[in-house]
């Protein structure tokens, strides 16, 4: 079928209210315009298809909204063919404030007829904190102190995390060296500032074990899942992370591990210079800000390469981006973060790809919207399952 044409002042106007920049009276008129004809609504579905891919493309994650605005608006009055715009300004990114305004208006059924209607809630401040003599402490909504069996203090503060303030007494080599386990799950984060200044963001589903005082020649500790460390300097010191046989060393720096898959572990480095090594037989190996390590754990071999961190880093910022990435991974992160189950109906649309970039703490729907609206994928929830399956 062919393509209605607009004239700008109409493109424009659809813009507006996609913007959610129309009076209420005109968000009527674009409903009456609508049911006029069929054409018109193809004509509205194409130009809204359009307008996410331009607002979900992730090549300048960190423009901000009005920038964005701008530079949809100009290429709209620049192009003298309203159909041709929208692939000379794929670069703009979206930045979803007004998500929930177009998921409102053009809401998806996401509820099959019949099923459960659980509220599913974004990724929360949450964990559990396993202390040395066993005891589990619930983290979600504590204000405390805790004082541990060589005296230190750990403070838990619901907003802020958890602190520990180290001993002024220099830790002796003979004392034995006191353990503690943070347990952040599904739906969950974390924040845990070391007893050496050492700041780690924990992301849904991982764990981090650690002594409550570091010993005077190391400072180890153990992860599962994934962390960002902003890693306290002290060349006499260096820092260490393991993830079963991979290990990180670092003396001062910044740099996120995910060793969510143990066969196959990933670092980016933010700042500073890190060595990693698959596993004790193999090299050491650096690497270099904004390159991303990847570890093949079962052959040892690694690939280093420069990439674009954000998307590594941004669920530390409370952000989800994507960037050309496959359906089956994007869903895997969803899993975690909203703490759903999800089932592929159709297993080609594990291959789709996709850009995005939006608050984590949007709600579920409001992702599966845009998603639905740019691809042939349908996201219904059902409790706590989430079904893809071809529209």
């Amino acid at each position: 079928m062919k393509k209605l044409k607009l004239d700008q002042e109409i493109e424009d106007w659809l813009v507006a209210f996609f913007n959610g920049e129309l009076e209420e009276a005109e968000e009527e008129n674009v409903s009456e315009w609508l049911k006029k004809c069929p054409e018109n609504r193809e004509a509205y579905d194409v130009l809204l298809e359009d307008y996410l891919r331009v607002r979900w493309s992730q090549e300048n994650v960190r423009i901000r909204e009005d920038r964005a605005k701008k530079v949809i608006f100009s290429s709209l009055k620049k192009k003298r063919h309203p159909w041709l715009y929208y692939s000379a300004v794929a670069s703009v990114v979206l930045l979803l404030v007004f998500a929930g305004i177009l998921f409102t208006r053009e809401k998806t059924n996401v509820l099959p007829q019949g099923a459960v209607a659980v509220e599913i809630k974004p990724v929360r401040s949450q964990a559990v904190l396993v202390l040395s003599s066993g005891e589990r402490v619930e983290l979600a909504s504590s204000h405390l102190e805790i004082r541990e069996r060589d005296g230190l203090i750990v403070k838990v503060d619901s907003n802020s995390g958890i602190r520990y303030d180290s001993l002024a007494t220099e830790v002796s080599e003979k004392v034995e060296l006191i353990y503690n386990k943070i347990i952040v799950p599904r739906g969950g984060e974390y924040f845990v500032t070391l007893s050496d200044g050492t700041k780690v963001w924990l992301d849904a589903e991982s764990e981090l074990e650690y002594p409550v005082n570091f010993s005077v020649d190391c400072r180890e500790v153990k992860l599962k899942g994934e962390a960002y460390f902003s890693v306290t300097k002290d060349k006499g010191k260096p820092f260490l992370v393991q993830s079963g046989e991979y290990g990180v060393r670092v003396y001062g720096t910044e740099f996120n591990v995910n060793a969510y898959n143990p066969r196959q572990i990933e670092t980016v480095l933010v700042e500073g210079t890190i060595g990693f090594k698959a596993n004790v037989l193999s090299e050491e190996r650096m690497l270099q800000p904004n390159h991303l390590a990847v570890v093949n754990m079962e052959t040892g071999v690694s690939e280093i390469r420069k990439v674009d961190i954000y998307p590594y880093i941004a669920w530390k910022n409370q952000d989800i981006v994507f960037a050309n990435e496959r359906l089956e991974s994007i869903m895997e992160k969803v899993a975690r973060w909203y703490d759903v189950v999800v089932f592929f109906q159709n297993e080609g649309l594990k291959d789709l790809r996709f850009d995005c970039n939006m608050q984590r703490y949007a709600d579920i729907k409001d992702l599966f919207f845009f998603m639905e609206k740019t691809s042939n994928a349908r996201f219904s929830i059902n409790g706590r399952t989430v079904t893809v399956s071809k529209k």
